[in-house]
């Protein structure tokens, strides 16, 4: 199969909270949902058989619905839940707006068969002042050869997902 990227509105995967002016010309922009200050100060282990994440505390916005965040890092939780579809996979990158400000979106690569949440980490470079709802990412969809459905530990069945819905 040859991979390519192509649009979300043609293909199989499906995305919630899509608004009409997130389709832009080549992909799907993002919104922000919840931020969560990442725990820098505690120690991320990794290894084949066990994850211990940081931690992350909520940041709550303000009555009008705004963020205000210091240089640092936030994980972010995307208002959209995505369900790749078979053959496809796709990836996260930063709107151009925030780019030329400092503030940079990174995320993984989204599975075919990957059915949940959509997080990734806002590195802010200095203070920013950012709105709930607020279109952050764009979603890139390709075709892409796959040799099983995602069967990671993330996803809406898991209890990691669960406790930021």
């Amino acid at each position: 199969m040859e991979s390519k990227m192509k649009h979300l509105v043609y293909s199989r995967t499906k995305l919630t909270e899509v608004e009409e002016k997130d389709i832009q010309p080549n992909a799907i922009d993002l919104r922000l949902g919840k931020v969560f200050r990442i725990n820098n100060e505690a120690m991320f282990s990794l290894s084949e058989t066990e994850k211990n994440h940081r931690g992350s505390e909520e940041v709550l916005p303000d009555k009008d619905g705004w963020y205000t965040l210091y240089p640092g890092q936030y994980e972010v939780i995307m208002k959209n839940i995505i369900h790749v579809g078979d053959g496809e996979a796709g990836w996260v990158i930063t709107r151009s707006t925030l780019n030329r400000n400092g503030v940079f979106l990174t995320s993984g690569l989204y599975d075919s068969g990957y059915n949940g949440m959509m997080a990734g980490v806002l590195h802010c470079s200095g203070p920013v002042r950012i709105q709930q709802g607020t279109r952050i990412g764009q979603y890139l969809c390709f075709d892409a050869d796959m040799v099983h459905a995602y069967d990671g530990s993330y996803g809406l069945a898991s209890d990691h997902d669960q406790k930021y819905l």
